[in-house]
């Protein structure tokens, strides 16, 4: 159904605006086999395939020639070949190979930055070089390792990125919309500027990397806290460690100082209004034996059931930022959203 769903989304895309720059994911790293893959983003199609060495590439899935659909076609000594008069496309995008004939000088498809981490296969968005790299983090790999446990998300939503990621920085929705009933109050606080906060860059050298910020919140009650209680699951604090950037995140949730699983929250921009939330998560080895097991489960159920309760409310958020009454509780999404338009292009008028 979600497959569906994301399929749908693809054919009605239309281009995206106010998309800060960064890496977003083409697609998982599994999906990407020996033939090439149609990928629709930022509200372009796109064609996904792997040259001679393995190595995942994004381009442009339009034929320069003909108009042919490259994702139709398939890859040959390292290239990728159109299906329509067999020209070929090398790894930088150039036309190498025209039966018959020289190549011309001007036949090129637009090949997006690309990088292959933490299980997907990334796309840069924006104008130059790449300024960071997408967070790498091997453990998500690991799923043969002992005592780690790792799962993985995609979900299709009518949210922005920046709607999908702001989420995190907003420690009211833990409670009314989760239910994490806590003996106190959610807070976030951001580092000092220069540490990772937000704020602005050096003059001359633009934003700042990252937003990164820190959530607390004190043990549970009520029946949540019975029930946590009972399968030794409940703390003096929790915490949620975050790495953020304008297109994704790296998350590491603790309870009284001990990391209990580590995930990447990551967005597919498919198109204006048309995403795929994607998380990426390996849970800690939290106890030996049978009761351990139990905890990863519990664990697990926490980011599947809290995934689950955003998605509807995504779904019928208003576009915009103009309605709505601010309240202190919403400084974090505030200062996330300052930093995230720091990232966003403006368009030089013409």
């Amino acid at each position: 159904m979600r497959r569906r769903t994301s399929e749908r989304m693809a054919a009605s895309a239309r281009p995206v605006t106010n998309l800060a720059s960064g890496w977003y994911v083409a697609l998982p790293s599994a999906e990407l086999r020996r033939r090439p893959r149609r990928i629709t983003l930022f509200g372009k199609t796109y064609v996904g395939w792997r040259g001679g060495n393995g190595r995942a590439r994004v381009q442009s899935a339009v034929c320069p020639h003909a108009g042919a659909a490259l994702h139709g076609g398939k890859v040959v000594d390292g290239t990728l070949e159109c299906p329509f008069h067999r020209w070929r496309f090398d790894e930088s995008g150039a036309c190498v190979f025209v039966p018959g004939r020289r190549p011309p000088a001007r036949a090129a498809v637009t090949t997006l930055s690309t990088r292959e981490r933490s299980g997907y296969v990334w796309a840069w968005y924006g104008s130059g070089t790449p300024r960071y790299e997408p967070p790498d983090l091997p453990d998500l790999e690991a799923r043969r390792l002992p005592g780690i446990r790792s799962f993985r998300l995609a979900d299709p939503t009518r949210a922005t990125t920046r709607r999908i990621l702001e989420n995190t920085y907003d420690p009211d929705h833990l409670v009314a919309l989760h239910g994490l009933t806590v003996t106190g109050e959610a807070r976030i606080a951001f580092p000092d500027v220069g540490e990772g906060a937000a704020g602005g860059g050096a003059p001359g050298y633009g934003p700042e990397e990252r937003c990164d910020a820190t959530l607390t919140w004190p043990a549970y009650r009520g029946a949540l806290g019975t029930v946590s209680r009972a399968f030794g699951l409940n703390a003096h604090e929790f915490t949620l460690r975050m790495r953020g950037w304008a297109s994704c995140q790296d998350i590491e949730y603790y309870a009284d100082g001990r990391r209990l699983y580590r995930m990447i929250l990551a967005v597919t921009p498919i198109g204006e209004h048309h995403s795929i939330q994607h998380i990426n998560a390996a849970v800690d080895p939290d106890g030996a034996g049978a009761l351990g097991w139990l905890r990863a489960l519990v664990h697990r159920a926490e980011v599947q059931v809290a995934a689950r309760q955003d998605l509807p409310v995504f779904d019928t958020l208003l576009p915009g930022d103009r309605h709505g009454i601010y309240v202190p509780g919403d400084e974090g999404v505030r200062r996330f959203r300052r930093f995230y338009q720091q990232w966003v292009e403006v368009p030089e008028r013409g």
